[in-house]
């Protein structure tokens, strides 16, 4: 059997080389890494040239980030096989990396059988899904809120335009000092900019800016 080919995506040197190391020594699942990438853009050339089977993809990555990437792969590459492998904890995460092509999402916390898991089930061609969010999906299915599409359209209106720019970095999900390497802006200014923006919004949650970011399109659909 073929082993599978996989491209690493990760802005973390280290965590690449353990996992990398980690893939290769595998004996019950044949796979072989033909590459890494240290941000969105250039897994999407990589992709384009290397061809890989899978794409082990994370999300919160400096420029180009992971729902980005996504959404180009699938209209550069439509038969590549995505996995996101992450750190955040939310569901509205990974409904959102569902809908834009995602074949699988995974936390960074994850065990090393589960991992393998994940890769096998994407690459036979599946979804895999994180057990401890795929029944928040479930239980909590996703819904409109209590605002109304043009209300939510007025409140965005309201923000200027750096709060536009750091509310679309939080909601794909930046922490304050990636956005403020990402602005070449104080960190200082950055956390003003999230607290004024969060209480023009009366959000104070960060569920719910990441749902009010898709509502006004900041975060487009695939």
């Amino acid at each position: 059997m073929n082993p599978i080919r996989v491209l690493l995506a990760d802005d973390h040197t280290v965590l690449r080389l353990g996992l990398r190391a980690f893939l290769e020594e595998q004996t019950s699942l044949a796979v072989r890494v033909v590459g890494e990438a240290s941000g969105g853009q250039e897994a999407v050339a990589l992709a384009q040239s290397l061809h890989p089977d899978v794409l082990m993809l994370d999300l919160s990555m400096p420029g180009m980030g992971g729902l980005e990437a996504t959404i180009e792969l699938r209209r550069l590459e439509p038969r590549l096989r995505i996995l996101i492998l992450t750190q955040h904890a939310e569901a509205i995460y990974m409904r959102r990396l569902l809908e834009a092509g995602a074949n699988g999402y995974l936390l960074k916390s994850a065990r090393g059988d589960e991992l393998l898991c994940a890769l096998r089930a994407v690459a036979e061609g599946g979804t895999y899904m994180e057990p401890t969010l795929a029944g928040q999906l479930m239980a909590h299915p996703e819904h409109s809120g209590d605002d109304t599409a043009t209300s939510a359209e007025e409140a965005y209106a309201r923000l200027t335009q750096r709060e536009r720019q750091v509310l679309k970095l939080i909601a794909e999900g930046m922490s304050n000092k990636e956005i403020a390497s990402a602005l070449d802006v104080a960190l200082k200014t950055v956390m003003t900019h999230r607290v004024n923006l969060m209480d023009k919004l009366d959000i104070h949650n960060h569920a719910r800016l990441v749902q009010f970011s898709i509502k006004v399109g900041l975060l487009p659909m695939a």
